[in-house]
């Protein structure tokens, strides 16, 4: 059984986008996501009784379920024991836009509370996302979110949890808020995960397609075609919209108009659906209007309070 922790510690976890492969994580395929540079700090302090605060947020409210949950998981384990304190929490990722926020918060949580390794809190936040949250994720989040190297996207394979990384270089990666925001638990998710398992269905067909683009996507990166990148994301676009049908009329307009900007490679809605972000990939140098600059990251840290 490892040893209660006795000091303050800080962790800290990013957020994502995916380059391609939406929808492939909870169906055990291959995706492609990059950490960014917005991130979730957790603050541990040892102390007496379990005590969760984050600024602009109720102290009791909905957000302390993802920290419960994950708290609950460890608990469950023989080789953690959980030291009761208090959990200071800091984001600079907005919720409910598809950026990973519930991951980094999860991983961020596991990794200040206990000394498991990164890919074993993978395990757990997808574990407490699951079973304590009710959404039913595939590992992609929190794998990101635990073991991003920074220049570089994850190539994942979620249905063992291997990865490794391919260089990201050369190019922008531009958020643009759609305006909508996006609550899996009040989404058609679930059903649609069900009909990607489900062959014959229009969301099987886009996880069987998404699959080959996942695949060329590897190759673009390996020699460095970001333009043959970015026509991947258009087309997974048109399959997000047309098959999986989780795009709003408001992505859809988004990733219209950044499709007519000469510097811009491709761009695709990211995040689950039904609201949310779209991302573009662009030249280096390139920025528009509505759209956010990101720079990617590493995965989690952690350290010792000062």
């Amino acid at each position: 059984m490892a040893p209660e922790l006795t000091v303050a510690r800080v962790a800290s976890a990013p957020g994502r986008v995916v380059l391609l492969g939406e929808h492939l994580d909870h169906q055990g395929g291959t995706v492609l996501p990059v950490a960014i540079s917005l991130r979730t700090t957790v603050t541990y302090t040892p102390g007496d009784r379990w005590v969760f605060a984050s600024e602009g947020h109720d102290d009791d409210g909905d957000w302390t379920r993802y920290v419960r949950s994950v708290l609950d998981v460890l608990e469950a384990r023989d080789d953690v024991t959980l030291t009761p304190g208090r959990l200071e929490i800091n984001s600079r990722l907005p919720e409910c836009r598809g950026l990973g926020s519930s991951a980094a918060l999860e991983v961020a949580v596991a990794g200040a509370v206990c000394d498991l390794s990164p890919f074993e809190l993978t395990q757990v936040c997808q574990r407490a996302e699951n079973e304590g949250v009710g959404v039913p994720c595939g590992l992609m989040d929190q794998a990101t979110a635990a073991c991003a190297i920074g220049g570089h996207a994850m190539a994942l394979d979620c249905s063992d949890g291997t990865f490794y990384h391919l260089e990201l270089a050369h190019c922008e990666l531009l958020v643009f808020d759609s305006g909508l925001e996006r609550r899996l638990a009040d989404t058609r998710y679930a059903e649609r995960q069900a009909e990607a398992a489900t062959p014959g269905t229009d969301a099987a067909r886009h996880v069987a397609e998404e699959t080959e683009r996942v695949a060329w996507g590897i190759e673009a990166l390996e020699r460095g075609d970001l333009r043959a990148l970015g026509e991947l994301m258009n087309e997974c676009h048109a399959s997000l919209r047309d098959n999986y049908r989780c795009t709003t009329p408001e992505s859809d307009a988004l990733v219209d108009q950044l499709s007519r900007v000469r510097s811009v490679f491709g761009a695709r809605l990211i995040g689950a659906g039904w609201g949310g972000t779209v991302l573009a990939l662009a030249e280096p140098g390139t920025m528009l209007e509505g759209g956010v600059r990101l720079a990617s990251d590493e995965g989690l840290s952690r350290s010792l309070a000062e």
